[in-house]
């Protein structure tokens, strides 16, 4: 009898352990959600900051190239900086990700869960390190682009109407383009211009004047080109040169002196124009042209009259001999004053008694 107590009691012992086993596995697998394999490995803790975060929740899965590799742990809102995304990374795939890695959040499936996808980086840059902080940016969803197909569809609907009212007037014969469908003038105006460009055409290869010589001889052609190669040439020494010319193009001094001689002169118009010296009457005043006009007139009278050997004058430029006499008696008269101030005494004598 007391076995059988034994033997049920450790029956009831077993079947209570084993149940408690199975809660507690149950109640480890519930509370882990998933990660229980992160209890067991290493991890290290890394941060994304990332603007919106598109209904991302905590716990889910973080992958690596469409591996899992850790899970989100903690989401933090920061309204200067956006949302910072706290997740961790088993140890093992610490050397696969870059400094520049970059975190997206993406959809399983067309209407599934979040996750946070990572990108390796370049190779360029350096390891990561557990605590530094990477961007990321949450993937287009399926109402945003269904938002972007109906504003799209309209415009395509506004365009269809369009085009349909654009249809509806030309089969009416409404506008310029219906004109050109069914209105025979224009083809007609066009058959004849390119008959006549054709006849010109054939003409002008028949011809030997200066068209012709224009579109077969390569002369003007290389003629221009050796000008343009002169030109460019001493554009290129005026440009290296020293020259007048040079100082001319990039010296401003002569355009400076030539701006304050011309302020300086307008200056000088200015008073002269508002002031009354003599230049102004010089300039306005007729009388002293007048003047000069009639001394010209007497002058060239009696220049004239001296010409003609009229007067003293005329007479002394026209005889000859009078000019001889009159300049041998000027040089005797010389000749005499020097001998009276050489020799007084020879010509004037005083006596008191």
């Amino acid at each position: 009898m007391f076995d059988q107590k034994k033997q049920l009691f450790w029956s009831k012992l077993k079947v209570g352990m084993v149940i408690t086993l199975a809660l507690l596995i149950l109640f480890l697998t519930v509370f882990f959600a998933g990660g229980l394999q992160n209890v067991f490995s290493p991890t290290f803790v890394l941060r994304a900051l990332i603007q919106d975060v598109k209904g991302l929740r905590k716990g889910a899965p973080v992958w690596l190239s469409g591996v899992e590799v850790g899970s989100v742990k903690k989401i933090d809102l920061y309204p200067a900086s956006g949302t910072i995304v706290t997740f961790t990374v088993e140890k093992d795939y610490l050397p696969f990700i870059k400094k520049d890695a970059h975190a997206s959040i993406l959809t399983m499936g067309l209407l599934g869960d979040k996750y946070l996808e990572l990108s390796t980086g370049s190779p360029k840059a350096g390891p990561i390190k557990p605590g530094d902080m990477i961007t990321g940016a949450a993937q287009v969803e399926f109402k945003e682009v269904m938002a972007t197909s109906e504003a799209s569809i309209e415009r395509l609907n506004d365009f269809i109407k369009k085009l349909d009212h654009l249809v509806t007037k030309i089969d009416r014969g409404e506008g310029t383009i219906a004109k050109f469908i069914s209105d025979p003038s224009l083809y007609d105006n066009l058959k004849e211009t390119s008959l006549a460009l054709s006849l010109a055409a054939k003409d002008l290869r028949n011809a030997k004047g200066t068209m012709r010589l224009l579109v077969d001889d390569p002369s003007l052609y290389n003629k221009m080109l050796a000008a343009t190669s002169s030109v460019e040439e001493f554009g290129r020494r005026l440009r290296e040169s020293s020259g007048t010319l040079g100082k001319l193009i990039d010296d401003p001094s002569l355009y400076n002196r030539m701006l304050g001689a011309s302020s300086s002169l307008e200056e000088f118009s200015k008073k002269l124009s508002g002031g009354s010296g003599t230049l102004k009457r010089l300039a306005e005043d007729p009388a002293l042209y007048e003047n000069l006009n009639k001394a010209s007139a007497q002058l060239s009278s009696v220049l004239e009259s001296i010409d003609n050997g009229e007067g003293v004058a005329g007479t002394l430029v026209k005889d000859k001999e009078l000019a001889e006499e009159l300049k041998q008696v000027v040089t005797e008269l010389k000749e005499l004053t020097k001998d009276v101030k050489e020799h007084p005494n020879k010509y004037f004598k005083f006596s008191l008694f």
